[in-house]
């Protein structure tokens, strides 16, 4: 049994918390909105009233926030975990926020034990273990949390510190670019006089064809809970050319679609953006 701190309990944190209390784990959690820690302490874990009581004796704290001010806010804010820290603590932060952030944590935390393991999978993937988790650090990090991550997915050790969140930067950007690909495609469908289904078969048999059945779904079921939010997929797309990406190439391109329409879709699912660009076709 491991002692862990778990921050934040959003769509995929909540699950991966919860995957972590089933296996017997000693989990502390804390979020921002207290009241999405209760379905895991009625599953056994506690409660905790601040980030620095979160992580107080973890031998493991685990961040999954939504972006780098997030963890800066639970890490070096009010109440925050940083110096609440045990000197033999790993942190292993599975947010995504780009390796330059994972290097300023370095820079602050020189002295701890410092792991980035952002995800890849969906909703589902979580509630069964089935993630791929993209660790960037050490060989003697990764052995110290294997056992834990284990319990979230397959490990993928991807390179040194900071690996973790570029992999994960390059996955986002591919998964964004393509729905606005297929966004794209559907409404030249739609002023060419294609039928929804015609496009989206065609689509299937060529590069595009993985994200066809989630953007078939989505069209299927507006209403179904979102799986990844338009909200993030913007952030991530703006990470990326913080990271240095073209300025004018085709991920500042998707990058200004997803903008054209926030906040009003932050928390849609990422699907929407294929609404959006039919809609924007027809103007």
């Amino acid at each position: 049994m491991t002692r862990i701190g778990f921050i934040g309990l959003g769509r995929m944190g909540s699950l991966m918390a919860g995957r972590l209390v089933a296996a017997d784990h000693e989990v502390t959690v804390w979020n921002r909105t207290a009241d999405k820690a209760a379905p895991l302490v009625r599953a056994g874990a506690r409660a905790a009233a601040t980030p620095a009581e979160a992580v107080a004796g973890a031998d493991v704290v685990i961040t999954m926030l939504t972006g780098p001010g997030a963890v800066d806010a639970v890490l070096f804010g009010d109440h925050g975990a940083a110096a609440a820290l045990h000197p033999a603590a790993t942190l292993v932060d599975m947010s995504t926020v780009g390796p330059d952030h994972i290097a300023s944590l370095h820079d602050r935390l020189p002295n701890l034990d410092l792991a980035d393991a952002p995800v890849k999978g969906s909703l589902p993937a979580a509630a069964a273990g089935e993630l791929a988790i993209l660790f960037g650090g050490s060989d003697k990090t990764l052995a110290r949390v294997r056992d834990v991550l284990e319990v979230l997915g397959k490990v993928q050790h991807v390179g040194p510190l900071g690996a973790g969140a570029a992999v994960k930067l390059v996955v986002n950007v591919a998964l964004c670019g393509s729905f606005v690909l297929v966004g794209e495609a559907l409404a030249l469908g739609d002023r060419l006089g294609l039928s929804t289904e015609t496009t989206l078969a065609t689509l299937s048999g060529t590069a595009l064809g993985s994200i066809v059945p989630r953007v078939r779904a989505r069209l299927d079921s507006p209403e179904a809970p979102t799986q990844f939010s338009y909200g993030l997929a913007a952030k991530d797309l703006k990470l990326a050319l913080e990271a240095g990406a073209p300025t004018e190439g085709v991920i500042a391109a998707a990058h200004q679609q997803f903008a054209s329409e926030l906040p009003r879709l932050s928390e849609s699912d990422i699907g929407e953006i294929v609404a959006v660009l039919r809609r924007a076709a027809t103007r």
